[in-house]
């Protein structure tokens, strides 16, 4: 709960004298503390605990919508905006490209290089050269890496510069977390005095995973999105994805005897199938789905994660 600055203290000079008493005054002035933070401020919300793959629906643009004004968690997630998209087109930054149309300096990341909108299996996405990054280290050089530049850059013959954060020290070029801003991607680059700041750390949210301009094909056909059981869905980009075929099927978990909601907005999309809150998709209908666990949480979008090999053998494809 945020306190917002409130202190709570007893002053009562009986209290000395009366131990029970005391213990009972100081319940009571504590509950009335807690009260007076519920009341006059609010409970911190962290949207990390929420369920669904949160970083998949900001990423691609989907709006929250929630049950009661006020809540911390959505209840679905409006991705209404996505049947706007043409499978002719390509998309970055917000930006339409027509194929045959390059990749504009403004719209692109660090390693987007040389990239052109094509079309291919009737889905038009870009198609960007490949880059071979030198990790070769002579003596005497050390690799930098930092969030403007997609290969890092090899410094040689210089006193490598330090940086100091909570209370451990980095190398120049190294990657390194805030304790108190877990949010934050930083790197240690000349210069850093403590503060965290551009350009040596970035919000998380401002490296965006880009599924509509790396996963055009995933979109158009409803595919999933799949983490690995290390990852965290709210927080973490996908790595693979899980699309359609003909053996999968929906395991329906909600009680057949009570009503479940139809309404559009209230149901996971999977391909061409549709799931209610609490159902499930199958597993091992091919590499994809092998030990997956794909439930609908948060419609429309299903989470899928899979399974740690304590609970699945991933080798036993």
């Amino acid at each position: 709960m945020a306190s917002r600055g409130y202190a709570c203290t007893v002053h009562d000079s009986t209290m000395a004298r009366h131990s029970d008493s005391r213990s009972i005054s100081q319940k009571c002035v504590v509950l009335m503390c807690l009260v007076a933070v519920h009341v006059a401020g609010k409970e911190i919300c962290d949207e990390t605990k929420c369920p669904g793959p949160l970083r998949y629906y900001k990423d691609i643009g989907c709006k929250p919508v929630y049950k009661n004004p006020g809540d911390c968690c959505a209840q679905v997630y409006d991705c209404s905006h996505l049947k706007n998209l043409s499978p002719e087109k390509c998309y970055a930054n917000g930006h339409e490209y027509d194929v045959g149309e390059s990749l504009k300096p403004e719209d692109a990341k660090p390693c987007e290089i040389g990239c052109t909108c094509i079309l291919h299996d009737s889905v038009a996405h870009f198609s960007c050269a490949i880059l071979d990054c030198n990790f070769n280290v002579d003596q005497d050089c050390y690799m930098r890496y930092s969030h403007d530049k997609c290969c890092p850059e090899r410094i040689c013959n210089k006193k490598r510069a330090t940086c100091e954060v909570d209370g451990k020290l980095y190398l120049d070029g190294e990657h390194f977390l805030v304790k108190s801003d877990p949010e934050l991607e930083c790197y240690c680059l000349p210069g850093y005095k403590g503060e965290n700041i551009e350009p040596f750390c970035k919000k998380r949210s401002d490296t965006s995973c880009d599924p509509v301009f790396r996963q055009p094909h995933d979109i158009h056909d409803n595919c999933v999105p799949v983490f690995y059981s290390s990852q965290n869905p709210q927080t973490d980009c996908n790595l693979s994805a899980r699309c359609q075929n003909s053996k999968d099927a929906v395991i329906h978990n909600h009680d057949s005897l009570k009503s479940v909601s139809e309404e559009e907005s209230k149901l996971c999309r999977f391909g061409n199938m549709t799931m209610h809150i609490g159902d499930e998709l199958n597993q091992n209908t091919d590499y994809s789905s092998h030990c997956v666990k794909c439930l609908c949480e948060v419609p429309p979008v299903p989470t899928c994660q899979r399974l740690p090999d304590s609970e699945c053998d991933s080798k036993n494809l």
